[in-house]
């Protein structure tokens, strides 16, 4: 067993095991308390409304967006009549992408987790401010043409289960959400990530500078993160590989390194578990034992009857860039010029 006193390293993202995966993941429900409790000073009452806030982000949330988008499919697959009327209206794309989608969110949606994302990781104050702006109207129809272009990357997959969205399509959901007033590729990949957790990662900080040590969170370092589309789509390609060879979904590698960025407020006993696993056989190959297959098996199935979230499949990594989002808003002070000759003063 490692000493106590032992630096907790983290592997890489291409190094981590299986093993050392799960056991990390495993202390993300205790290791969120205790940020929590930091930030807020430990007062109670906030502290249990980011928890409720963080559940309902990870879990009731997309539950509740998958089911719309089911209900949705259903009753399009199910009625003749729209699908004529449909059919008719493939001239507009946007037009055509809403009516195969599901029904977004709602601004109160968008607004929550906005304030889960300024709790969980930097405060950015003027983000609620700035997005309250928007329409009831336009956040629900941006959120459900988002929905819907990932859902026809999946629904016109050769193959009956759900399949990872192109970087194409990723980037082309994301310009929708982004035209938002106060969204930038973080908050908005946060928006696409409820719709489809599995293939679609948050542009976090901490899984960032996971994957690219070099870089910074800190506003007056040269190598600070800029939150742009790149920076994202470096991101994507990067994590691809990771989730196809642990098997894990892109909200599992969030959470991870979340545990990851925050080592510091382990306690003994939870520093000694995932030392132990960081040092177990196997760690740089990626080994996993016929028991961890089966502990992984067990969650995995408790996790989709929780989120009926779309079904898992690995994500090859994807070429041919395209850029059309913004710079996030909440990572500079400035916008892009379209966006802020959108914005009401």
């Amino acid at each position: 067993m490692s000493s106590p006193s032992s630096p907790l390293i983290p592997p890489s993202p291409s190094a981590i095991s299986p093993l050392a995966f799960r056991e990390a993941l495993k202390l993300y429900p205790s290791l969120v308390e205790k940020v929590y409790q930091s930030k807020l000073k430990n007062n109670a009452k906030k502290v249990a409304d980011a928890l409720a806030r963080d559940r309902w982000r990870f879990v009731e949330l997309p539950a509740a967006v998958a089911a719309a988008a089911a209900a949705a499919r259903d009753s399009k697959h199910g009625n003749d009549e729209k699908k004529k009327k449909n059919l008719k209206k493939q001239n507009s794309p946007d037009v055509q992408d809403g009516a195969s989608g599901s029904s977004g969110l709602t601004k109160d949606d968008v607004e929550r987790l906005v304030q889960w994302k300024i709790t969980h990781g930097h405060s950015r104050p003027f983000l609620p401010a700035m997005v309250r702006k928007n329409d009831e109207s336009a956040i629900q129809t941006q959120t459900s043409l988002a929905f819907a272009k990932l859902s026809s990357s999946a629904t016109s997959s050769s193959t009956s289960t759900s399949a990872s969205p192109s970087t194409a399509t990723i980037t082309a959901a994301l310009d929708l959400v982004c035209k938002l007033t106060g969204i930038g590729p973080a908050t908005g990949t946060l928006i696409l990530n409820v719709f489809d957790p599995v293939h679609v990662p948050f542009f976090q900080d901490e899984m960032f500078l996971w994957f690219f040590p070099a870089a910074s969170a800190k506003s007056d370092d040269k190598n600070r993160l800029k939150y742009s589309l790149k920076e994202y789509l470096t991101l994507l390609d990067a994590v691809g590989p990771v989730l196809e060879r642990l098997n894990v979904t892109a909200r599992e590698l969030e959470q991870v390194a979340y545990v990851l960025g925050h080592l510091e407020l382990l306690d003994e006993a939870e520093r000694e578990a995932l030392l132990d696993a960081f040092d177990q056989p196997g760690a740089a190959s990626g080994e996993v034992s016929h028991a961890l297959q089966a502990a992984m098996k067990e969650e995995d199935d408790h996790d989709a009857k929780a989120t009926s979230a779309p079904g898992r499949m690995p994500r090859p990594a994807q070429k041919g860039r395209k850029r059309v989002a913004k710079n996030e808003d909440d990572g500079a002070e400035t916008q892009a010029p379209k966006r802020r000759s959108q914005r009401k003063k």
